[in-house]
Formats: structure tokens, C-alpha cells, sequence
């Protein structure tokens, strides 16, 4: 063993199988590199050089990044020096755990040079019930030993945080500070989550595996690193977005660890001259480097500080602690909106001023109608005088704005509930920009001093959800109004009669323009220089191409009675008429948002599965020239949601849309963590895209089946994968395959409704197609009684349960009943009762099986 001490090991670096052929200097430092670290820090010349730099360049740039919350932490051995392990000692360096595993394997025997990844495979698999203790000793983290500079780091306002570090110093500092956002430990090669989810925690990231992960999934051997390096890793991906769209501060690494590198590779290519540098500026905080990974990472706009962690702290990040506080509440407002606060009307429509292209087609914003650009419409009068008469009431009402896409529900909402604000009366306001679940909508209403008005747009957002929430809503509190828009083909989905039982309501279509209308129109385009083709004519063939071109459609009269280009031939020559790379960023961006989310840019990059400057400058060039709209929330959306399911229905219709498909549904696999919420954005994402429904629509059985299969490894934990997967082959493909996946589903939570929907929609299934079966009857009986619990259960008020049974009962009784017993199994099924709320009914007092 050397005399001189080394630096701690990063421990994923070896423990995680990094070979010394790699040269792990980001582990181990030798006598020679010592004398090298002595050498940096005695250089006078250096440390002033790096002095002024700090002072003139990197301290305001990450002041100006930690207000925004934006910069992400990266940590490697460098990172822990400062800490103990519950053993007492400094955590252990490369030769102490060599040492430790020699004696385990061959106590008797001198040491013989053995690297540290044949030794671990030794001991895993002769003394494999003693790796894991030996380890977990030396590794653990003591919390009282903790210095306070740690405090200082893990309380600044990451985006996110990734270590290389095995250790559990995440959860020793959450047991030693009061931190002001919990730090949520994530294992990458474990299960997804060790730590509880808090919703506005600091993710900390362990790319190589946990204490808790011991001994099985970390990685020592070569052969366990070969595969880490031959299969995708989406750890890996979100790191290597976030480094090439997020500035990153990365500490007690020189970053050479061969996976990372697999990824940060990627970074390096521009992608030619005329782009521009689109790489946020990031910072390497290690005491030594060689001066050709210094060129190297300079190339990357990566900035090498020559320091330790505790110096760095001291003399950069606690300056920063104003901008904390600022950038904290960032988070802090993130936290309390998905703890169930709605957004109120006054507090949105505060950038009166803030451009846009709404005139062109663009989705509308407040400052849309502050500004004028919205000109005012019949319509609008219509839905006051109504909002009016119900406001004098003690009866609580529900009003539904519906119409066709594009025909200015959104608008006409709007402009109503501003009248409302600034007449004196609260309004809440919910679209698919507020990420609140239905759940905490609720128990916002329920608080005193809620608003009295809740306006939803987009409502069929909620799907089902949305009839027993309005229903909730009006009942509540007296003389509540929800005011919701839906488009014309989604109502009778979304608001189901029979849930909403006796709810008093009012629904307003959207007409077509009016003359005055169509008038008003023309002169907002004309005061705010949007004419374009029209700007040549006369009042009355403006008029014209309005009432006729167009047909009257306010969206449509936007785009196409002022360009003079067919409304659908425009938007899908955006689309063709882009090179190949933004027209892949459109389509990401397009197809997201006709499933009603947006995508940030670092999602982008992680979708397309290209990690370079050129996909951001693909980006950007599509935000500058108004073809997609980037909100100041981070957000990127198509310009409308109509012209989002014009080119969802083109790459669908030409067969791209399967690329897409897969992009996004891995993008949001690879967010999800075992305990996230069902109503946080990566939980609805994934519970979109992997809709059997959707899928066999879009894609077909085969395209389905590779998709689900290729997302395996990310979600073979989560119930909702294998209950899709399995509905699948229940709907159109394989029965034995179906119950292989649903069994995987019914492991993991038995009493979900939906899987217990599903098995017995199986078992029918099952019965008909071998109807003559002695098993038959009996899978029948199960399947009816299944069915018969949930509609009397808490899941009594959802339809699936009658559509099971009523389609799937008519097909039994045709293939494997008599006459007589077919008869006799109808009158069963319609006698069988059923409770909505208070009330009991029978099935044959109505619905669907109402009419067998």
C-alpha cells in the first residue's frame, strides 16, 4: 500500500466497475497527482487568473442562474472529502476497499495486485452474504460528522442533482439539516425510488446505484460494466440533456467514467458554423486536471475551476444565498400548486403588454384581451348575461361553453372572467398550463375563501374524472358556478348524466362569425398590421373571404382568409417545407401537444434521442420564427391545438407518427418513479401515450406489442404498464399473453379497479371464444362477480364496469347459452341493482344495459 493518502474513491467508479485501464483519476489520486494538486493551488498565477474570472464572469452568470432555479448540481468523489462513515474514518479510498475485499477473499494471502472489480466479483460470489455489511460499514455516511458547507450546497436551488457516489450522504444530510427542500434519493440501477417523493424535493440522482442496492444492482465486475455500457440508460440520457440545455456545476469529478462519457459525447458536435453556441456555460469544480481534458471540456463550454468542494462553497456558492432565496420560491410555488392551489384570474393576467401571434393563429393569452388583439363577439354578451343571472342566485350551476376546435371557447371564457375579476368577484381558473389534479381541485374549493367562480378550459382533459368533480363542485358550496369548455364531440363523454344527476346547467355553443363579428375582426388585423392577403381589398371582399373562404371559423378566418392558403395545406407545409431535424422537433412538439402537454427543451432532447447543439438551434429557430410558442413557464406548444391535430392526423395518416409514439412514451417512462402521484405530469403523460386504446388505433397490434416490449426494463414495476400491456392482447391480440401480463398487473396492486376490470373482461373473453368449455360457466360466474363488486364499491359511479358487462354478457349469451338460459341470464343482469350515490336503481331503469 502506498504511504501517501489518497483521495476518497468514487465509489460508483469502481464499485460500479470502472476498470483502471480507464484511468479512474476521478477515484484515485496517486503520490505524483498530490504533488500536482500542491502545485495548482501554490500557483499564484493561476489562482488570480481564476480569481478574476470569478468575480467578472461566474458569479453574476450563476447568480442570474440560481434566481430561475435552473442550474443542475453533478457530484463525484471530490464531493464527500468532508464527510465520515459511521466507522469513524474518512470515507475510503480506492486501496482501503481493495484491502478490505483481499482480506474477505484470501485472508491468508499476501496481496498480489488484484483490481478491485475481480476482487468484488470474487467476493459477490463466494461470500455474498458478507459483501454487503463490509460495504455498507464503510460507505454509510455518518450525519453528526457533516460539516455545515454541505447545508449551504443542498440548499440552493437545484433544478436537479446527479452523483457517481454510491454513498448515502443524501440521506445523512437530510437527517442533519434542516434543508428547505427535502432531497429525494433516486437509485438508476435499483429500484426507481428510495426515498418518499415530495413534490417540490431536490432529486438527487444516483446514477450508479445505492447503499440499498448492495450487493446485487452496483456494479464491480467487467462484465457488469460491459452491459451497463451496451444498454440504453435513461439515467444517463437525462443527465446528458439536462448537461447540454441546463448549466451544470460539477464537483469532486474530472468526469472519466466511460458511460458518462458515452453520453457527454454527445455534446461535443455543433452540427456546423452558422449555429449558434447554444450550450449553457457549465463549471468543473476539481483541484487538478490534465490540460488536455481541460481543452477538451472547454470545447463542451464546461469551465474548470481548480478547487475543492468546501472552497468552492466558500468562496462562490456563499455568495449566491439572495439569488437562493429567490430562485427557492420558484419550487416553493411549484410545490403549493400541486398541494392544491387554483390559480386565480387577477393573479394570471399581469403582463397586460406581453406579445404575442394571437392573430395568427397562436392559442390565446391574457394580454391577448387586455391589449384588444381579441376582438370582442356576440357570443361573449350572450355567455355575460348568462354568468349574471347566476350570479344573484343561491343555486349552484354549472355553464358549459362548447364548441368545435378552434371556434374561440377559450377566448370568450376568458373575457368573461376578466369582466368578472374586475367587477369584484374571485375566478379561479384552471387549463392544461396549471398541473393540479382533480383531487386537489377539490380540496382548493372546499377551503374557505375559495374563488365563487372555477373556470376550466380544456376540460375533457379530465376524461371521466370531470363528472364527479363538477358534480362535487356544485354541491359544495352554495351558489358556486363552474364554468367549464369542452369541445362538441367530447361533451356527452366528459359529463356524464347519470353522475351529474340532478346539477342544474347551461350550455352555450359557439357559433359561427356574425357579420359584426367577422367587421370587428377585421379592423383588430388591421389596426395590428395582420391583414396580410386581405390588406389590397376592399371592406366588402374582405367581408367576403370571411363569410365564405373561411366559413365563417374564427381560427380558420385567422390563417387562411389572410394568407390566402388553405387552412390544413398551411399548417402541414410547416411541417414539410422544414429540414429534416426541426421537422422532427416540430412533429415531438405537435403530437405532445394534441395529447395536451408541452414540452420543455431539455424533453425535447431526451424525446428526439439526438443530444446536440444542433436539435437546441432546431429549437430555438422554430420558437423565432413563430411556427411553435414557447411560454414563459419554459414550455414549448404548437401555435394551437388544432393545427397540433392537423399534423398528428398527417404523420399518422403517412405512417411517422411510430417514431414519435416512441420518443415521447420513453421520455415520460423514463421520469416516472415508484410513489409519484397519479396526478404528476410524467404519471399523466405515461398514462396517455400508453393507452392500449390509442396505441392499436395509431399504431396497430405489432407496433403496439415492440413499443410496450421495448419499455420494459423502465416500468416492469408499475401495474398501469402491464394493465395496458395486458389490454392489449385482450382487445385484439393473444389471450395467454393477456393473462401472462395481467397476472405481472394483479401482483402488483390486486385491488386496483382497473385491473380487476380488466381480468374479468378476460375471463369472459376467455369464455366466449371456447364457449362449449367445461370450464365456461365458471370463468362467467368470476367475471360477473368481479364486476358486480366494482359497481357497488367506491368505483361504482365508472362505466367500465357496465360496458365489460354489457357488451361481453350479449356475446356470451348469443355463443354459449340456449334460448331459455339466454333469456333467463338477460332478466339476471337487468335485475341486478345498482347504487349511484344515495339512490339505488336497477340496470334496466336505464343505461346501457337498459335496452338488451
Amino acid at each position: 500500500m502506498p504511504s501517501v493518502r489518497s483521495i476518497p474513491l468514487c465509489y460508483t467508479n469502481h464499485i460500479r466497475g470502472v476498470p483502471a485501464a480507464f484511468g479512474c483519476a476521478v477515484s484515485l489520486t496517486c503520490a505524483s497527482e498530490a504533488q500536482s494538486v500542491r502545485q495548482v493551488e501554490s500557483s499564484n498565477e493561476l489562482m488570480t487568473q481564476i480569481e478574476e474570472q470569478l468575480e467578472r464572469s461566474y458569479i453574476p452568470h450563476l447568480r442570474s442562474q440560481f434566481k430561475r432555479g435552473l442550474p443542475v448540481l453533478f457530484t463525484g468523489a471530490g464531493f464527500s472529502l468532508g464527510a465520515k462513515s459511521i466507522l469513524d474514518e474518512p470515507m475510503p479510498s480506492v486501496q482501503e476497499v481493495q484491502a478490505a475485499l483481499w482480506d474477505l477473499c484470501f485472508p491468508n494471502e499476501a496481496f498480489d495486485g488484484s483490481s478491485l472489480q475481480d476482487l468484488y466479483d470474487h467476493a459477490y460470489r463466494r461470500h455474498p452474504n458478507q459483501v454487503e455489511p463490509l460495504l455498507r460499514r464503510m460507505l454509510t455516511v455518518d450525519p453528526s460528522t457533516l460539516p455545515i458547507w454541505y447545508r449551504k450546497v443542498f440548499g440552493l436551488p437545484w433544478y436537479r442533482c446527479y452523483t457517481l457516489n454510491i454513498d448515502d450522504l443524501t440521506s445523512a444530510a437530510n437527517i442533519a439539516f434542516s434543508l428547505p427542500r427535502p432531497l429525494n434519493s433516486i437509485s438508476a440501477t435499483g429500484s426507481k425510488s428510495k426515498d418518499a417523493a415530495n413534490a417540490w424535493g431536490l432529486e438527487v440522482i444516483h446514477l450508479n446505484g445505492t447503499l440499498d442496492d448492495l450487493p446485487d444492482n452496483v456494479t464491480f465486475s467487467l462484465t457488469q460494466f460491459a452491459d451497463r455500457l451496451a444498454n440504453p440508460d435513461p439515467f444517463y440520457t437525462d443527465f446528458t440533456s439536462d448537461l447540454i440545455s441546463r448549466p451544470v456545476v460539477i464537483i469532486g469529478t474530472r468526469l472519466d467514467e466511460p458511460p458518462l462519457w458515452q453520453h457527454i459525447e454527445q455534446r461535443r458536435a455543433r452540427g456546423g458554423k452558422t449555429l449558434r453556441e447554444l450550450r449553457p456555460r457549465s463549471y468543473l469544480v476539481t483541484p487538478a486536471l490534465a490540460l488536455a481534458r481541460k481543452a477538451l471540456l472547454a470545447e463542451l463550454n464546461i469551465k474548470w475551476i481548480p478547487m475543492t468542494a468546501e472552497k468552492f462553497t466558500s468562496k462562490v456558492l456563499g455568495q449566491l444565498q439572495d439569488e437562493a432565496r429567490v430562485g427557492l420560491q420558484v419550487f416553493s410555488g411549484k410545490g403549493q400548486q400541486q398541494s392544491s392551489t387554483v390559480p386565480i384570474v387577477a393573479d394570471l393576467a399581469v403582463k397586460p403588454t406581453m406579445h404575442s401571434e394571437f392573430l395568427l393563429g397562436q392559442e390565446p393569452i391574457w394580454a391577448d384581451l387586455q391589449s384588444g388583439r381579441a376582438a370582442h363577439r356576440s357570443i361573449d354578451n350572450t355567455l355575460w348575461k348568462i354568468l349574471q343571472s347566476k350570479l344573484h342566485t343561491d343555486q349552484g350551476t354549472l355553464i358549459v361553453v362548447t364548441g368545435t376546435a378552434g371556434s374561440g371557447k377559450s377566448t370568450s371564457m376568458m373575457r368573461v372572467c376578466l369582466k368578472l375579476q374586475s367587477e369584484g368577484t374571485p375566478v379561479g381558473w384552471i387549463d392544461r398550463d396549471s398541473d393540479i389534479s382533480p383531487s386537489n381541485i377539490r380540496k382548493a374549493m372546499n377551503r374557505n375563501g375559495s374563488p365563487r367562480v372555477l373556470a376550466i378550459d380544456d376540460a375533457d382533459l379530465y376524461g371521466v374524472s370531470l363528472s364527479l368533480l363538477v358534480r362535487d363542485l356544485v354541491r359544495s358550496s352554495a351558489g358556486r358556478i363552474v364554468l367549464v369548455a369542452i369541445r362538441s364531440s367530447k361533451v356527452d363523454r366528459v359529463l356524464n348524466p347519470t353522475v351529474m344527476g340532478n346539477i342544474s346547467g347551461n350550455e352555450v355553443p359557439m357559433p359561427p362569425l356574425t357579420d359584426s363579428d367577422i367587421d370587428g375582426l377585421i379592423q383588430v388585423l388591421d389596426e395590428n398590421n395582420r391583414l396580410g392577403y386581405l390588406k389590397g381589398m376592399s371592406l366588402s371582399q374582405r367581408r367576403e373571404q370571411f363569410q365564405r373562404q373561411a366559413g365563417r371559423q374564427l381560427l380558420v378566418a385567422m390563417i387562411q382568409a389572410t394568407s390566402n392558403r388553405r387552412f390544413h395545406e398551411k399548417a402541414i407545409d410547416e411541417l414539410t417545407e422544414l429540414e429534416t431535424i426541426s421537422a422532427k422537433v416540430y412533429a415531438l412538439i405537435a403530437v405532445s401537444h394534441s395529447f395536451r402537454f408541452g414540452l420543455r427543451r431539455e424533453e425535447v432532447l431526451v424525446a428526439s434521442g439526438e443530444v446536440s447543439n444542433k436539435l437546441l438551434n432546431a429549437v430555438d429557430q422554430l420558437a423565432n420564427r413563430k411556427i411553435v410558442n414557447q411560454r414563459p413557464n419554459g414550455f414549448i406548444w404548437a401555435r394551437h391545438r388544432v393545427i397540433a391535430d392537423v399534423i398528428h392526423d398527417r404523420l399518422q395518416r403517412s405512417g411517422q407518427i411510430k417514431g414519435v409514439i416512441e420518443g415521447l412514451s420513453y421520455l415520460a417512462a423514463s421520469k416516472v418513479r415508484i410513489g409519484m402521484s397519479r396526478s404528476e405530469r410524467p404519471r399523466r403523460m405515461l398514462r396517455i401515450l400508453l393507452s392500449h386504446d390509442h396505441l392499436l388505433r395509431v399504431l396497430g397490434l405489432s407496433a403496439t406489442r415492440n413499443l410496450y416490449a421495448s419499455l420494459e426494463q423502465l416500468l416492469h414495476w408499475d401495474y398501469h404498464y402491464w394493465l395496458q400491456r395486458g389490454s392489449a392482447e385482450v382487445e385484439d391480440g393473444e389471450l395467454h399473453l393477456a393473462e401472462q401480463f395481467l397476472n405481472q398487473a394483479k401482483s402488483i396492486s390486486p385491488n386496483q379497479p382497473m385491473v380487476k376490470n380488466e381480468w374479468a373482461y378476460l375471463l369472459l373473453k376467455q369464455a366466449i371464444e371456447n364457449p362449449r368449455g367445461k370450464d365456461a360457466p365458471t370463468l362467467v360466474r368470476q367475471a360477473t362477480d368481479i364486476l358486480e363488486g366494482l359497481m357497488r364499491g367506491q368505483d361504482r359511479l365508472s362505466s367500465y364496469p357496465y360496458h365489460v358487462l354489457g357488451s361481453q354478457g350479449l356475446a356470451w349469451s348469443r355463443r354459449g347459452l340456449g334460448t331459455q338460459e339466454k333469456g333467463r341470464y338477460l332478466h339476471s343482469l337487468l335485475a341486478m341493482p345498482i347504487e349511484l350515490g344515495s339512490a339505488t336503481q336497477d340496470i334496466g331503469g336505464g343505461g346501457a344495459l337498459g335496452t338488451i
